[in-house]
């Protein structure tokens, strides 16, 4: 039973639906489901009390709810949803003229727009919910009309009109909730569909980042080992520039692969990491004295990866240049956010500029520095004041 529902209900769904038509199409296919239901319950309703001028409407009605179904298979859920509820109010403006106020036959307009706001409520179908909630209104508009104007007088005695009445206000009652209850459950159907879906993404991610991560660390090995065997200190520092660029890449994949949150990067943690690492490979540590000066910030990774080359490549070439043996190197890095923008600052005590050097943007530093500040959107800048200072801010869209 529950296989051949299930088959019901997914007629019409097509291979190339996105996850949100294939549930629009499933709601469509419900709740014609549970309307030929009560189509029929109010065939032999109406069969057995007498009310025989309402059969040619529900049979009618049963047959127009199978064309919801064609549609959906041979058209779309566009042309079955406009098919259902048009259809459906102009059921409604016959059989409630012909039953006129008193049977409470108004308050199947409540299930059906219910099941209307529920089905084409997404922002691409709005303009179909706007039209369709005009045909409602008209519909509505066309019984009050006829009402006033007994386009169908009314016949039924008082008894035959609390008969129908009573009828009216269970069976609304039960198609609302039937709405409601299929509309919930397709609704939990597609939630878990997202959250496996999602937990599946997630998993697939991490281990992108992992794979990414161990290959980024077999280079920097490759780097290691190639730059033990060269004499030549050119060949030596030009391998060492390029294993610490892409140890800063691989550093991002590493700390988002150990962290819960695979979507964004803990740029305070990456920058002590990445600080330390460079102090390590200059063998400097305790001759150079660092300050860390970063707010919890979470980049995503399109702008992680180019801040920290940035922020490897300025650090680096503090060690490289910086220092002195009249004094102590210090190093300043300041990371703050404020109002969606980023701030990214790093200052040392060296000898700074020349105005030649600033001007100078055609080494491959400041060409790299350049190339990555475009990348993310950032505006930076170059300056000299008791030292190097570099400042680069730019915008997050977290």
């Amino acid at each position: 039973m529950k296989k051949l529902l299930n088959k019901i209900l997914n007629i019409g769904v097509k291979p190339e639906y996105q996850l949100w038509e294939t549930h629009i199409t499933r709601k469509l296919n419900a709740i014609s489901l549970i309307t030929i239901h009560n189509m029929t319950l109010a065939f032999f309703f109406f069969e057995i009390t007498g009310y025989t001028q309402f059969i040619i409407d529900c049979i009618c009605g049963l047959l127009a709810l199978a064309v919801v179904f064609l549609l959906n298979q041979f058209k779309n859920y566009v042309w079955a949803a406009y098919w259902f509820y048009c259809y459906g109010f102009l059921f409604f403006i016959s059989v409630n003229l012909k039953m006129g106020r008193d049977s409470y036959m108004l308050l199947f307009y409540f299930p059906v727009i219910i099941s209307m706001i529920q089905t084409l409520g997404r922002s691409g179908l709005l303009k179909h919910l706007i039209i369709l909630s005009g045909v409602c209104l008209l519909s509505i508009i066309t019984i009050t009309i006829g009402f006033k104007r007994h386009f169908y007088p009314v016949y039924f005695s008082d008894e035959a009109i609390n008969d129908l009445s009573s009828f009216n206000i269970i069976l609304c009652f039960l198609i609302t909730m039937a709405y409601i209850t299929a509309m919930v459950w397709e609704s939990l159907n597609q939630e878990n569909l997202i959250r496996k879906m999602l937990q599946e993404k997630e998993i697939l991610l991490a281990e992108v980042f992992h794979r990414v991560k161990n290959n980024m660390n077999i280079v920097t090995s490759l780097l290691n080992l190639k730059k033990n065997m060269s004499d030549s200190p050119e060949v030596i520092n030009a391998l060492e520039d390029c294993r610490g660029r892409v140890y800063a890449m691989a550093l991002v994949h590493d700390n988002i692969f150990n962290n819960t949150n695979i979507t964004g990067l803990n740029f305070k943690d990456y920058v002590n990491n990445l600080v330390n690492e460079i102090a390590n490979t200059f063998g400097d540590s305790e001759e150079v004295e660092i300050t860390l000066d970063t707010d919890d910030i979470y980049l995503e990774l399109s702008n992680a990866i180019p801040c920290g080359l940035i922020l490897n490549e300025l650090i680096t070439n503090s060690f490289k240049y910086a220092q002195s043996e009249d004094k102590k190197l210090q190093v300043h890095v300041k990371l703050k956010k404020l109002k969606g923008v980023i701030e990214l600052e790093v200052k040392d005590n060296g000898p700074g500029f020349s105005e030649e050097a600033i001007k100078n943007t055609n080494t491959l530093g400041r060409e790299l520095i350049k190339s990555l500040s475009e990348q993310i959107g950032g505006v930076y800048s170059f300056s000299n004041n008791m030292g190097c200072i570099f400042n680069l801010k730019f915008k997050t869209v977290s």
